[in-house]
């Protein structure tokens, strides 16, 4: 879990979800908009599994992976793929990792 100052509001959560851009990659559909403060959510859809053990395992270990990184001043909401379940924990920060990066530079160009 992230701290409570870096978790999305539900009102901020169905703004992105009407407003935001979005970004894909091959685990995850990254969906975002600017924020004064870096502000993050990490779903697992039922499409994507059906168990909520294995939903919550996989949230965890998004969360893990994404309090490694040095968060941008957006508000954004990653999506897990299908394709997700089955990556290691290495794929799952590579592929955080290649998200934020290209939100960062979208932000410079």
């Amino acid at each position: 879990m992230l701290s409570k100052k870096k978790r999305l509001t539900k009102k901020i959560f169905q703004d992105i979800i009407k407003q935001g851009r979005s970004h894909t990659s091959p685990f995850f559909v990254f969906k975002h908009m600017p924020d004064t403060n870096p502000r993050f959510a990490i779903v697992v859809p039922k499409s994507v599994t059906k168990k909520a053990v294995e939903r919550n395992r996989l949230r965890r270990k998004g969360y893990n992976q994404l309090r490694s990184f040095s968060l941008p001043n957006k508000a954004g909401i990653f999506f897990y793929k299908k394709e997700g379940t089955q990556a290691t924990t290495q794929d799952i920060k590579n592929d955080l990792q290649n998200i934020l990066t290209k939100v960062n530079n979208e932000k410079k160009t």
